[in-house]
């Protein structure tokens, strides 16, 4: 095609917001423009938007600087999120029967109304169950009115823990967990499961991989102290940021499934 679409990953936190846009070349990845957009106190606080009209106000410049070509790849954050296993019924399900069999479910274990939940789920043959991560519908509808508001071509909306699994493809073994980390907390991904952990729980990468059972030659630690998510990229459009591993959950929310 005449003109590459830009995948836009955008990773939203308490004080900022940070995106940046790729290109899928013949020789792999290339960065094509980088943001990191200010955010006054309490538009997003405890992850979770309180002002979504302010959030708009303050995105609405980079929006416009997209090209027509882009796909927005949206963090949601993991923290908003519940993660459950559930045993798969005795009887054979089709697909919209298990949706509304898992549907049921939550809204019992749950004590919330089937609507109120936005959820999605990957059956595990082997341990016939369902892995399933939920989120209240209104925190994901209202992710989905900003985005409708700017006018992105929205692809998906996607825990920002899980995301990191998409770095995966691009390390090589023993590594099977990539993570980062900000002032408080670790996001993880390995490639069947996500979370995130306090820095109370882990001080050290190390730590983290005791709690997971690996070992910590299998971490792959992005940061400060750590792997500069940019290093995967190759190509880069200066200048870049001067702490590339700050847009590492953008990075890897725009290195998602290709289906262009």
């Amino acid at each position: 095609m005449a003109f590459k679409t830009w995948r836009t990953g955008v990773h939203i936190q308490q004080d900022s917001v940070l995106a940046v846009s790729l290109t899928k070349e013949k020789s792999g990845w290339c960065l094509r423009r980088w943001w990191q957009i200010p955010l006054a106190d309490d538009i997003v606080r405890d992850a979770k938007i309180i002002h979504p009209e302010q959030l708009v106000s303050a995105l609405l410049g980079w929006s416009q600087a997209l090209p027509h070509h882009h796909r927005i790849f949206l963090a949601f954050p993991a923290v908003r999120t519940l993660q459950k296993v559930l045993p798969c019924p005795a009887m054979s399900l089709r697909d919209s029967e298990q949706v509304s069999w898992i549907a049921s479910a939550l809204s019992r274990e749950l004590e919330m109304a089937p609507d109120a939940l936005c959820f999605d789920y990957v059956q595990d043959t082997f341990s016939k169950s369902f892995h399933v991560t939920a989120a209240q519908n209104k925190e994901v509808a209202a992710l989905l009115d900003i985005a409708a508001t700017l006018r992105l071509h929205l692809a998906s909306i996607t825990p920002d823990a899980g995301a990191m699994a998409n770095l995966l493809p691009s390390l090589t073994p023993p590594v099977q967990c990539v993570a980062w980390r900000d002032d408080n907390h670790w996001l993880w991904a390995m490639r069947h499961q996500w979370g995130r952990k306090a820095l109370s729980e882990a001080a050290n990468s190390s730590e983290l991989a005791a709690l997971l059972a690996i070992s910590p030659e299998e971490i792959a630690l992005f940061g400060s102290d750590g792997l500069d998510p940019l290093s995967l990229m190759t190509c880069c459009h200066p200048p870049l940021p001067e702490n590339g591993a700050d847009f590492t959950v953008a990075l890897a929310l725009a290195m998602g499934e290709m289906y262009e």
